[in-house]
C-alpha cells in the first residue's frame, strides 16, 4: 500500500496511528461487505444501494470502503440493497411493516426512486439498530466517534441524535437538518415520530409527485430555501423531493397532542447539532459550485509540472481535510451547472475524485490516515420563532379541527 506523508503546509493535520485503522485490501474488505453480519452493538454505519455493491460506482465504492478502513473494527459498515437472495438486503434488518405499498411491492417509480427507497429505509434502521446513516457520497474526514458517537454514547448525556444542520438549504427558518449524515441511539421516539410522517406521505403515491400539497408539509411550508439557490421555478418540485427532510422540520416542532411528546423540546435538549454546509460541501464552496472545477483539482498529477497548479491542487485538499468534517458528492437535481457528483458517474470520470498518481488518490489517503486537529464543534440552537404544531405525527392540526 502507498505511504504519503503529511505535505509540509497541512500544519492542521496529524497521523493516525495504523493500529488504529482496517487496512485490509479492496478485495478483503468487499468480500466482507458481500457477507451478511447480524447487528451486535449500536456502532453501525447504514448505508444504500438499490442493485448491490457490485453495481456501485467506483468513487462511491471507494469511499464505502474508506469508511470501513478509518472507523476501524469497533463500527460496523452495511451497505443494504434490494436484491433478491441478497445477505444485505434491507428485510434482513427491517420488516415490510415500517415501509409503504409501493416500496414493499416494487411499484415505486419516478426518477428518484432509488433514493426515496433510501429515505424509506434509513430512519426504521436507525430506530431498530442505532448508529449512523451516511449516503454512499460521503466522503468521511472525521471519526464518527468525535463527530457523534461519543456525545451520543456518553452515560451522563442527554443527547439521542446527532443532527447535520444546513439552516437556509431547505427552509429559511434555523435548524433544517440533512437526512445524508444522521446519527441516532436506538430506539429513539424522534426517529419513530419522523419516519411515520414520512411514510403518511406515501399513501396511495407511487412517486414523491405533489407531495408538497399534502397537510402534513402545508403545516410546516415548503423548501422556500431552494429559491436561494436559483431555483425559483422548482421549490415545488424540490419540495417533492427533499420532504423527509420537511417532516423533519416538522416534527422537530411537533407537539403530539395524544401522546404529549414534545419534538421542540426534544430537538433542543437532546439533539446533539453539527454545523453541515461549510463541514459538507467546502469543495462545492470554494469551486462555485462547479464539479468541473473540483475534477479538474482532483486530476491534477501529483508531479504536475506547473507550479502554481500543483500547489492550488494541495492547498484545496488540506483545506478540506483541516477545515470540514466531510466532502459529500452531491448530484445537481434541480439543474445548473453539474455537480461532482453528476460528473463521476460519466465514463471516463468515474475514478477522478481517486485517480493513483492524482491529487485525487493523496486526498483519499488523507482521509484515512490523517485526522485533523480541528475540534468538533457543537452547535446550539436559537429561541425558535416558529409556532408549535398541535397535532401527531401522522394528522395535521386542521384534520383534527
Amino acid at each position: 500500500m502507498l505511504h504519503f506523508t503529511i505535505p509540509d503546509g497541512a500544519t492542521g493535520l496529524r497521523e493516525v496511528p495504523r493500529s488504529q485503522l482496517d487496512l485490509r485490501t479492496d478485495a478483503e474488505i468487499i468480500s466482507e461487505l458481500s457477507t451478511f453480519r447480524p447487528v451486535t452493538s449500536e456502532k453501525n454505519v447504514w448505508a444504500f444501494w438499490d442493485k448491490g455493491i457490485d453495481a456501485v460506482y467506483p468513487s462511491y465504492k471507494c469511499t464505502v470502503l474508506n469508511w470501513v478502513r478509518k472507523l476501524g473494527p469497533e463500527w460496523t459498515v452495511r451497505l443494504l440493497d434490494l436484491v433478491d437472495g441478497s445477505p444485505n438486503n434491507i428485510y434482513n434488518f427491517i420488516s415490510k411493516d415500517w415501509l409503504p405499498d409501493c416500496l414493499v411491492n416494487m411499484t415505486m417509480d419516478g426518477a428518484h426512486k432509488a433514493q426515496h427507497a433510501s429515505d424509506l429505509i434509513r430512519l426504521p434502521l436507525l430506530f431498530e439498530h442505532g448508529g449512523v446513516w451516511m449516503d454512499v457520497g460521503n466522503m468521511l474526514h472525521t471519526h464518527l466517534d468525535d463527530l457523534f458517537w461519543n456525545a451520543l454514547s456518553d452515560p451522563e448525556s442527554s443527547y439521542e441524535i446527532g443532527l447535520w444542520i444546513i439552516t437556509g438549504q431547505i427552509r429559511k427558518t434555523w435548524g433544517s437538518f440533512g437526512n445524508f449524515m444522521l446519527a441516532a441511539r436506538k430506539g429513539s421516539i424522534f426517529i419513530k415520530n419522523w419516519h411515520y410522517g414520512f411514510k403518511e406521505l406515501w399513501k396511495g403515491h407511487n412517486n414523491e409527485r405533489g407531495f408538497h400539497k399534502h397537510p402534513l408539509i402545508q403545516e410546516i411550508g415548503v423548501a422556500d430555501g431552494m429559491a436561494d439557490w436559483n431555483f425559483e421555478e422548482k421549490v415545488l418540485e424540490m419540495s417533492d423531493y427533499v420532504a423527509q427532510m420537511l417532516i423533519g422540520d416538522r416534527t422537530r416542532n411537533l407537539l403530539d397532542v395524544e401522546t404529549g411528546w414534545n419534538g421542540r423540546e426534544f430537538y433542543e435538549t437532546k439533539a446533539f447539532m453539527v454545523e453541515g454546509i461549510s463541514n459538507g460541501i467546502l469543495g462545492a464552496m470554494k469551486t462555485d459550485y462547479d464539479g468541473a472545477k473540483q475534477i479538474d483539482i482532483f486530476t491534477t498529477r501529483l508531479d504536475e509540472p506547473d507550479d502554481n497548479k500543483r500547489k492550488a491542487a494541495e492547498d484545496f485538499v488540506i483545506d478540506m481535510l483541516e477545515n470540514s468534517h466531510m466532502y459529500k458528492v452531491y448530484h445537481n437535481s434541480a439543474g445548473g451547472l453539474p455537480a461532482l457528483g453528476d460528473l463521476i458517474k460519466k465514463e471516463g470520470l468515474r475514478d477522478a475524485d481517486h485517480r493513483p498518481g492524482s491529487f485525487g488518490e493523496l486526498y483519499r489517503y488523507g482521509t484515512v490516515h490523517w485526522r485533523s486537529t480541528r475540534q468538533v464543534e457543537q452547535l446550539s440552537p436559537p429561541p425558535s420563532e416558529e409556532k408549535l404544531i398541535r397535532a401527531t405525527p401522522t394528522t395535521s392540526s386542521t384534520a383534527r379541527s
